[in-house]
């Protein structure tokens, strides 16, 4: 009887995992949104984990609450992909143009909070002399405002930004502490081509797609709390990762794995005038001692 309970319970966990992918799930909620079977695709789609796909899970979810005819159900789960990722649109190729209209309708109202909220903890890294951090952040409040129409409301904003870029930009390159490593890596021989940033107002910048990260095993008799790092990226034309350095460093053997796990890094490539380049942005990384 205990050896059929066992064997029943072992079946499960395997159906479980089976059913896990979330690539595998999403592709068959993308069939039944395709075949006008918007209720079963919400089914499927409320069933999908994985932080990897949730903002393509969720843009689905806004298609076919869209296609129902309930508008305002999808612009509040819109609303929850743009608050978690302020610069999040879905590729015009794959969606309806409505949803495409009420992304920008969402994300302009949304837009004015975002961004002052992304200043504030820049200015909070600043202050805190996390120069590198608040460089990363703000490139990233720029690339957001830059890649909208200009608004009276947010230009002092910009400005303010801008400036202190400038300044954190300018005190990072103080030279590095002996303690802290700085570790890089390249896939390419020799780099080609322009490497654009959140600076070039006329590039639009990459879409993350796939990000994970390695689980940070803090050596014994490290001080507990909160580790942050900062990696650097450049990301090709095809949207992989062709070079990433550490500029604030974690631990070396957790830089190591971090910039081991870039190769599995995958965006949407960020483009000018239409056309696919490579862009540079950085990224935090957290870890965490007990």
């Amino acid at each position: 009887m205990i050896t059929s309970v066992v064997l029943g319970l072992w079946l499960l966990a395997v159906q479980d995992r089976q059913v896990a992918d979330p690539t595998a799930e999403l592709a068959a909620a993308r069939s039944l949104y395709a075949a006008a079977a918007y209720e079963d695709a919400l089914e499927k789609l409320s069933r999908i984990g994985g932080e990897n796909v949730r903002d393509q899970v969720d843009t689905y979810k806004a298609l076919c609450l869209l296609a129902l005819g309930r508008t305002r159900e999808s612009e509040k789960v819109i609303e929850q992909i743009l608050t978690r990722n302020p610069q999040y649109l879905p590729d015009e190729k794959e969606v309806s143009p409505r949803l495409v209209a009420a992304y920008r309708t969402v994300r302009a109202r949304l837009l004015p909070t975002a961004a002052r909220n992304m200043y504030a903890a820049a200015r909070a890294s600043y202050d805190e002399k996390k120069y590198e951090l608040a460089a990363a952040q703000l490139r990233e409040l720029l690339t957001l405002l830059n890649s909208e129409e200009p608004d009276t409301m947010l230009a002092d904003l910009k400005l303010l930004a801008e400036d202190y870029l400038r300044l954190a930009e300018s005190t990072s390159e103080t030279p590095t502490p002996p303690n802290v490593a700085i570790l890089c890596i390249s896939r390419v021989t020799v780099p080609k081509g322009p490497i654009y940033s959140s600076l070039d107002k006329t590039a639009i910048a990459p879409v993350e797609i796939s990000r994970p990260v390695p689980i940070w095993e803090a050596p014994r008799g490290t001080a507990p709390g909160l580790y942050q790092g900062v990696v650097e990226i450049v990301i090709d034309e095809q949207g992989r990762v062709e070079s990433a350095c550490v500029r604030q460093s974690i631990a070396q053997a957790f830089d190591a794995e971090v910039l081991a796990y870039t190769d599995k890094w995958r965006f949407q490539p960020a483009s000018k005038g239409g056309v696919p380049v490579k862009y540079r942005r950085s990224y935090e990384v957290i870890g965490h001692s007990r």
